[in-house]
């Protein structure tokens, strides 16, 4: 014999691999399901597709099926508070520019003017406040965020109102 083989051992590892095979296999289907979990949550409360894209452009927490890392969403508030912020010309910088033909004010740009941020309340009573660039983009994103935040608590709200009167 040139190859020794234990039929034993042999039949052994082969039992091993096809249950690894089959735990990938569970695994992969539990993933699966999970996914159409979320998707049809989302299909249902479409703030919350709103709020992770908005959530996306800063390190806003988004949400997965109305939790975020921070805490629930629903019992929670936010708001925007956008004090001004915008970019604008500073009178130093005007003057350089006026003094080198633009070159300079073309260089060093506008300064950042005004605060915005965001205030958020979970669920869980847990609070974070998140400043915003004052760019357009930024003050737009933190503008949706909040209405859809705002919206997927009240949406939260409202099921577990109506799933308490049918219960009750």
């Amino acid at each position: 014999m040139l190859f020794n083989r234990d039929p034993e051992k042999a039949a052994q590892k082969a039992e091993q691999k096809a249950q690894r095979k089959q735990q990938r296999q569970e695994a992969a289907a539990e993933r699966a399901a999970q996914r159409d979990a979320v998707k049809a949550w989302r299909d249902a409360h479409p703030a919350e597709k709103t709020l992770n894209m908005a959530a996306m452009l800063k390190m806003w927490p988004s949400s997965t099926m109305g939790v975020t890392a921070l805490g629930p969403v629903k019992g929670g508030s936010a708001e925007f508070v956008n004090a001004g912020a915008h970019k604008a010309w500073t009178a130093t910088r005007l003057v350089a520019g006026v003094a080198t033909m633009g070159a300079s004010a073309a260089a060093t740009g506008r300064k950042n003017k005004g605060a915005a941020v965001i205030n958020v309340v979970f669920g869980n009573g847990a609070a974070q406040t998140y400043t915003v660039k004052p760019e357009p983009a930024y003050l737009k994103a933190a503008n949706q965020y909040v209405t859809a935040f705002n919206a997927l608590a009240a949406q939260l709200a409202e099921e577990d109102d109506t799933a308490g009167e049918t219960s009750g």
